[in-house]
């Protein structure tokens, strides 16, 4: 009997151990630390898996230079809808060229990623469309289904009518 008990409780435990233990996927948004022990979380989304313990992050907000593989460790947690866009680190502001202190129109992260299925308005119709890039917090490149590459372009949010 007592050994039962102890198995039972052992595999709850393993259990939980699993289910927290979620491999992350790509295009999944998640809070990263800058560094390592800097303290900074900054929102990003996962491009790419390089093991099961190390993946490639994309922070909002930032150019793809800034791109990074990290360890699962430094990812906090998996982020749904709006986040506040903390301020960039020194090296980032001095790098971009920008102070260290956002402005007003920094504070919302762009909600929507890479392969998303959108609803775009253009002159008064509404078309189908698919993520093609982040270019920034407020701007998207689509892609219309069902038109050529041509027709790709750089859309801003108030633009999207909402997902598919």
């Amino acid at each position: 009997m007592n050994r039962a008990r102890h198995w039972l409780a052992l595999s709850g435990l393993l259990l939980v151990l699993v289910a927290c233990n979620r491999r992350y996927r790509i295009g999944e948004h998640v809070l990263v630390e800058w560094e390592a022990g800097s303290g900074q979380f900054h929102p990003a989304y996962v491009v790419d898996r390089v093991g099961e313990a190390r993946v490639v992050v994309h922070f909002d907000g930032y150019d793809s230079r800034f791109d990074e593989e990290v360890s699962v460790d430094r990812i906090k947690g998996r982020v749904e809808g709006l986040v506040a866009m903390p301020p960039p680190p020194a090296k980032v502001a001095r790098a971009v060229g920008s102070s260290e202190t956002p402005d007003a129109g920094a504070a919302v992260v762009n909600p929507y990623k890479v392969g998303d299925r959108v609803k775009v308005r253009w002159r008064n119709s509404v078309y189908p469309a698919v993520v093609l890039e982040v270019v920034a917090r407020d701007r998207l490149k689509v892609h219309y289904e069902g038109l050529e590459n041509a027709w790709d372009e750089t859309v801003t949010l108030d633009r999207l009518v909402g997902r598919r």
